[in-house]
């Protein structure tokens, strides 16, 4: 079985280096292309270089069992443009020169890539890959199709595509390698469209190169690649005394393209990774994956070769055709070595158009996929920056492409989150009472007047934009109902921005010239820390939960509307309102016996036989939802002039929750066995004790219901 697997795997191997050989020598030849035309051996040389190590480093020690890694089209775009961006002052120097200081830029490409990937992933960052802005990604992977199709077009035709050139492409000598491998690319495209067989590519270039060869073979030698002369001649960096020797600091004036080749990078190697684990199945460590990435590119610059890591393409042809481990990996890996030993000469035989072709197919998917598909998924904003950034990189250069790009993204969110209303809801106390049960006066006073205290709920993360939304809207607020109060909630808020913090500034300042309590509920440390330092919690009162901040506003209400909510009405004058006359108010209170507690502060616990009903006189009781080895929760809190267990007392279930006594209170109850002889003896005071409950109960239910609505809003 062992040896069956280990066949499958090789011939996956096989089929997949195919691909991967055509990719080394495209790649070779775009990085290696003007003045470095004379040294196209080693830049293929260099790209095989890149497939061997990162393959051997990534297959060995990435998550996933079937990986081919290798040098891919967005960063062999990025490392043609700084030869480009090189050009002039490789064209000045001698050709050993030359060559010294292209492999010098290699070296640093490679080396600043892989630490970058392995600092990434040692610190944990990997998940932030996933976080990057989707048409900044997409800005940066349409730029590198365009590198890749002017690279196409110069390697076919040694005519650059810009518009200073464009009429040089009349000339039959540019036309017609152009239109041949516009032709050719389009077939490969068209080909690869039809026929998902994953050899169909392979097969397609064999072909091409077949063909080419026997219509180019008495044609004008322009056709077709020079061997170089570089070709074996030059030692690896570490050993290579020319390369030391080269003019290092001139490679400062394209650290801009490394450092978009360390982005890319990182950003390839994190989406190659999660499109993998959807094919394969895997789940892996993303940090893990950067740090072999990271590893594989120090060694790959060391030995001279490309900016490589894993692949989505060739990986995913590899496990298609059969491959199941490692192996497969390794087999493409140890194939690009064989090539070096003597492939490398290979490239006399390719037509240009061949790679040419390739490589402006590769590049024109992108465009397609990442520019113009990709308008179903954006919005309108997000969509046309795509195209700014291409254009940006094709006029002016990569690096000014790629800080368009941030900027724009950058911009983008910006303006997105502060379209996001950071206020999560906002309600009335007439929608949104406290866990304080009051008395039936008061339920009713804050029914009619509750709108006075408003109540806001803010939520996520509030910076400027968002913040000056709810500037404008408290400032509206204040002007139409003029409230008594206003509540911010900050319980759900993660985090808040100091230009944030100023218009809660403003906010505080308004309240306080138009006489409006100002409440804040809910502060984190973090987030109190920014109010303070600005000064916006200056003359605000804070609560830490939203529930004392309501029952505060509640209180405000209730004093303001001649309530003495500190005190309380005695029985005789409770039951009095309560039942409609005084002679069953002193039947009520005649029947009635003090509460006695079953431990030194509750009433009952959760469980307990529901045996009398209790009246609270004075003071407070918690309801209290009681967990076998947690803590308990309060649920509700009733004060003076309340009745509790009413439900439980007529529907004879047990206590659903415990009550506890909070501080100085008087409560008084009625037994089962009273009650009892009440009905016989006196319907008409059980007749207007339930119906005082009745209308208790449908007070409560009235402000639950409204509660809910406020809260489904």
């Amino acid at each position: 079985m062992q040896i069956k697997l280990l066949l499958n795997d090789t011939s996956a191997g096989l089929v997949a280096s195919l691909l991967s050989i055509a990719y080394c020598f495209s790649f070779g030849a775009l990085v290696f292309s003007g003045p470095l035309q004379g040294f196209l051996n080693v830049g293929i040389e260099a790209a095989l270089i890149s497939a061997a190590v990162t393959g051997l480093v990534i297959s060995g020690w990435s998550g996933f069992r079937v990986v081919v890694a290798g040098p891919d089209g967005n960063t062999a775009a990025l490392l043609a443009a700084m030869m480009t961006g090189l050009a002039p002052i490789l064209a000045s120097l001698p050709p050993d020169g030359a060559l010294a200081l292209a492999l010098a830029g290699l070296v640093a490409a490679g080396v600043v890539t892989g630490v970058a990937l392995y600092l990434l992933g040692r610190f944990r960052l990997g998940r932030l890959g996933r976080f990057v802005p989707y048409p900044m990604v997409a800005g940066f992977l349409g730029a590198s199709g365009w590198l890749m199709i002017t690279g196409a077009v110069r390697m076919a035709t040694d005519v650059p595509l810009t518009f200073a050139t464009l009429g040089d492409f009349a000339r039959p000598g540019a036309f017609l390698p152009f239109a041949v491998t516009v032709g050719w690319a389009g077939l490969l495209w068209g080909s690869t469209a039809r026929i998902k067989h994953p050899a169909t590519l392979p097969v397609m270039l064999l072909g091409g190169v077949l063909v080419g060869d026997l219509m180019l073979r008495n044609m004008d030698a322009a056709w077709m690649f020079a061997g170089g002369s570089g070709g074996g001649a030059v030692a690896p960096p570490p050993f290579d005394a020319a390369l030391w020797h080269a003019h290092w600091p001139v490679l400062l004036t394209v650290g801009g393209t490394v450092a978009a080749t360390v982005l890319m990078s990182a950003l390839s190697v994190v989406m190659n990774s999660t499109g993998l684990e959807q094919v394969t199945g895997t789940d892996v460590d993303l940090d893990r994956e950067l740090r072999v990435n990271g590893v594989a590119n120090i060694a790959s610059g060391l030995a001279g070769g490309f900016v490589g890591y894993t692949t989505m393409s060739r990986s995913v042809l590899a496990h298609a055709a059969g491959g199941v481990g490692r192996t497969a990996g390794i087999t493409v890996a140890a194939i690009s070595l064989a090539m070096l030993a003597g492939g490398v000469g290979l490239i006399g035989f390719i037509p240009r158009f061949v790679l040419g072709g390739l490589l402006m197919q590769m590049g024109a998917q992108l465009i397609w996929k990442w520019c113009i598909a990709s308008r179903k998924r954006l919005s309108t904003a997000e969509w046309l920056l795509v195209p700014v950034v291409v254009v940006m990189t094709a006029g002016v250069g990569v690096l000014v492409g790629f800080a368009v790009g941030i900027l724009g993204g950058c911009a983008i969110f910006a303006f997105s989150v502060s379209r996001i209303d950071t206020v999560n809801r906002q309600f009335g106390a007439e929608e949104r009472p406290s866990s304080l049960v009051r008395s039936t006066d008061e339920l009713a006073l804050l029914r009619d007047r509750g709108h006075e205290v408003r109540i806001i709920e803010l939520a996520s993360f509030v910076f400027f934009g968002s913040a000056y939304r709810l500037q404008e809207q408290v400032a509206e607020l204040v002007r139409n109902l003029r409230p008594r109060m206003i509540i911010f909630d900050f319980a759900a808020v993660s985090g808040i921005d100091s230009s944030a913090g100023s218009s809660f500034l403003r906010i505080s300042q308004r309240l306080q010239d138009a006489d409006i309590r100002h409440v804040t509920s809910g502060l984190s440390p973090v987030v109190r820390a920014v109010m303070a330092e600005v000064g916006a919690l200056s003359g605000a009162q804070e609560y830490a939960t939203l529930d004392e901040a309501l029952e505060a506003g509640e209180t405000l209400l209730l004093e303001q509307n001649g309530f003495v909510t500190a005190g309380y009405h005695p029985l005789a004058d409770w039951f009095t309102d309560a039942l409609g006359s005084a002679e069953y108010a002193r039947a009520l209170i005649a029947a009635l016996e003090p509460a006695r507690p079953v431990d030194a502060h509750y009433l009952c616990h959760q469980g307990d036989d529901t045996d009398n009903l209790l009246f609270v006189e004075r003071g407070r009781v918690s309801v209290l939802v009681e967990r076998p080895g947690l803590a308990p929760v309060r649920h509700r809190v009733f004060g003076a002039n309340t009745v509790i267990g009413e439900i439980g007392f007529f529907l004879g279930v047990p206590r659903t929750a415990g009550l506890r006594l909070d501080g100085d209170t008087q409560v008084w109850a009625l037994e089962r066995a009273i009650f009892e002889r009440l009905k016989q003896d006196q319907p008409g005071l059980t007749a207007a004790l339930l119906t005082y409950t009745v209308r208790t109960q449908a007070e409560r239910l009235s402000f639950a219901t409204r509660q809910l609505a406020a809260l489904q809003r």
